[in-house]
């Protein structure tokens, strides 16, 4: 195979609990992931040797700062025998810094696309450990559609897909590192005895209502505290008949969940006639809404 073209989806976290810091430096946590229906496109192209990044965004590193150069180096030296060179066409969609994970997905979807391409023959028991190496995230958009997280977030295990709801992402043009993020958390803050199955289980039983009410993540302060205009950004939300509003992952996208079709298209009518990154998108439930039928049928 020459070519491969497929979207690379974004996610949204449902609930993220920080329990401690860890040893190795980063935090034990327990995380609900949800992809939805936003995405990039990655056009991939076999070549003879190296790989060339290109992108339609300005601004994007196209070296190996950017995580989809790192995943197929990743490849080709692993698999050097297995590998060749590759043309990375990427179009970006999903803003970058906004806690939606579109450069993890996207790194994701470099290993399996280019697994495929090159008729590598590899199955998750390869790829998986190779995505730990890439990001905390990585190996949830190899995983399925909907996820619960736990270790560094990179423990991933399927969960039953929900019916399908409407997500509404609003990006207001800030990107936050996530290393910053958690160097200014303050464990002594965060709640304790937070029971994650209880979130799991209204989203596993598609009780939207009910999911909305117990969203949290354990981030907000942090950023609140620095960016006071996205603790209001949410509080706008909440008031169009969301269901309920959090800030996905370190931020700094805010998201509200509705199970009224209607209020959804609604509320992002208002909230559209504004400046900022607004996407209306539903839940994504099957790998097969964003990859083609050679990724899902390989290997």
């Amino acid at each position: 195979m020459a070519k491969l073209s497929f979207k690379s989806p974004a996610k949204i976290n449902l609930a993220l609990h920080i329990h401690r810091k860890r040893e190795d430096g980063y935090h034990e946590l327990e995380t609900l992931l949800q992809m939805v229906s936003l995405y990039d496109r990655i056009d991939l192209e076999t070549l003879a040797s190296g790989i060339k990044l290109d992108c339609n965004a300005p601004g994007i590193p196209r070296d190996r700062t950017n995580l989809v150069v790192r995943a197929a180096e990743l490849l080709q030296n692993a698999y050097p025998e297995k590998s060749h060179g590759v043309r990375i066409g990427l179009e970006k969609n999903i803003p970058s810094g906004a806690g939606l994970g579109g450069g993890s997905g996207n790194a994701a979807g470099v290993l399996m696309g280019l697994n495929v391409l090159w008729d590598m023959k590899l199955g998750p028991d390869d790829l998986i450990p190779l995505a730990r190496k890439l990001g905390s995230d990585v190996p949830f958009f190899l995983t399925a559609p909907c996820a619960y997280g736990k270790g560094r977030g990179d423990e991933v295990s399927a969960l039953q897909t929900p019916a399908k709801f409407y997500v509404l992402l609003v990006n207001p043009g800030i990107s936050i590192a996530t290393s910053w993020v958690y160097r200014n958390l303050n464990l002594k803050l965060t709640k304790r005895g937070k029971n994650i199955s209880i979130v799991k289980k209204f989203l596993s039983g598609s009780q939207v209502a009910c999911l909305g009410e117990c969203l949290e993540n354990d981030l907000e302060p942090v950023v609140f505290k620095r960016y006071p205009e996205i603790l209001v950004l949410k509080g706008e939300l909440a008031g169009l008949g969301a269901n309920g509003c959090l800030l996905s992952g370190s931020g700094s996208t805010v998201f509200a969940v509705f199970d009224n079709p209607d209020r959804a298209k609604s509320a992002y009518a208002r909230v559209k006639k504004g400046s900022r990154g607004v996407f209306l998108t539903e839940t994504v439930s099957s790998f097969s809404e964003f990859w083609p039928q050679e990724m899902l049928n390989y290997p």
